[in-house]
């Protein structure tokens, strides 16, 4: 998911704030604070692990492991159809579990994938170098010898500029993109700095970097964070805070966020838009505060003939806040070729008879 900014804390677990004046003071003081940080910092990972196991596959659907360039890769697949691969956006919590509400329906018609990508969720968490070009790679090799034929990608945040990429340059394997909030025009879309490579470096260290990323996804930072992304808090349960907490807790964890924090992780997708020809659904939410709407015009600029809708009330996971009607939209855009009984865009569930779903375009 996409602005998320998974800088240095606001808050601790005890609500004190930590600084953020130039992205990398708190770490360099992280870095430099001596023997009596180590202890304490050892002492609260291991306060922070307590109760945390391995995460299970809440997606359902046949379960797979794939082996990329010496790493496992976690992904389901279900369905029959053509096929489409579900990527989840970028985070320090972030993993497949955000398509729970769309698999299923989506199943329907087409052979649905989902993937964790390379440091989250089920995957291996190596501790390397990761960059765009890891996970651009990455998604193009899974596509081509786990689906192995033409892939439909429907993917969310700065993964949905990844995919931006991936169409740009082979528009035959995948004909066709559905990007949900995506990045790369005006967020997300520069060069490392100084202080993200500091905040990389910081969070790599052993004990203390662990400490720092401990505090990063603590219970109520990450409360905070879904609070962020969610128009509707009352879908920020105690439930999902603490999914939230156990994949961000696994081994290997801090790993990639640090890369995110860094930048490494950033691509400009202005190029690529401009060569991208194929059919294209954009999701947006109306309330969103980390992705705000406004960004459409910037795509709606480069490639006008974007198929744009806003969802609301939804924030910056609209396919999760309002699954019904993303499904729907997303199934009827799917299926537009095809003779179908599928729902249209007028019946959508609790839509008013003509209530407009989507607003004008900014």
């Amino acid at each position: 998911m996409a602005r998320h900014r998974i800088e240095p804390l606001r808050h601790d677990d005890d609500g004190d704030e930590l600084s953020n004046d130039d992205g990398s003071s708190f770490w360099r003081r992280l870095l430099v604070s001596g023997g009596a940080l180590l202890g304490a910092a050892a002492a609260y990972n291991a306060y922070a692990k307590r109760g945390v196991d391995r995460i299970p596959n809440f997606i359902g659907g046949e379960e797979g492991g794939w082996s990329w360039r010496g790493r496992r890769i976690s992904f389901t697949k279900r369905g029959e159809g053509p096929a489409l691969l579900l990527i989840h956006g970028i985070h320090a919590a972030a993993w497949s579990f955000e398509w729970r509400h769309n698999v299923d329906y989506l199943a329907r018609d087409h052979t649905v994938y989902t993937i964790d990508l390379l440091g989250f969720g089920r995957s291996d968490r190596p501790a390397i170098r990761y960059t765009s070009r890891t996970y651009i790679a990455l998604i193009s090799d899974f596509v081509a010898q786990v689906i192995g034929g033409p892939c439909i990608l429907v993917a969310n945040s700065l993964s949905a500029a990844y995919a931006i990429i991936l169409g740009a340059r082979d528009p035959h394997r995948f004909p066709e993109l559905v990007l949900i909030q995506p990045t790369g025009l005006t967020r997300l879309n520069g060069a490392p700095g100084v202080g993200g490579d500091a905040g990389r470096m910081a969070i790599d260290t052993p004990v203390v970097g662990t400490a720092a990323f401990n505090a990063l996804v603590s219970r109520r930072s990450l409360r905070h964070f879904l609070e962020e992304a969610y128009a509707d808090n009352t879908l920020v349960t105690d439930e999902l805070v603490a999914v939230s907490y156990d994949v961000s807790h696994q081994r290997g964890a801090r790993h990639a966020p640090a890369a995110f924090i860094a930048g490494h992780l950033n691509i400009d997708v202005r190029r690529a838009l401009r060569r991208l020809h194929q059919p294209a659904l954009l999701f947006w939410g109306e309330e969103a505060q980390i992705a705000p709407v406004e960004e459409i015009r910037g795509f709606r600029t480069l490639k006008p003939d974007f198929d744009v809708h806003i969802l609301s009330p939804a924030g910056d996971l609209p396919q999760d806040e309002r699954p019904d009607d993303f499904n729907v939209i997303l199934s009827t855009w799917l299926n537009r070729r095809l003779p179908s009984s599928a729902p249209t865009l007028d019946t959508l569930p609790g839509m008013p008879e003509g209530s407009p779903l989507t607003p004008p375009v900014l």
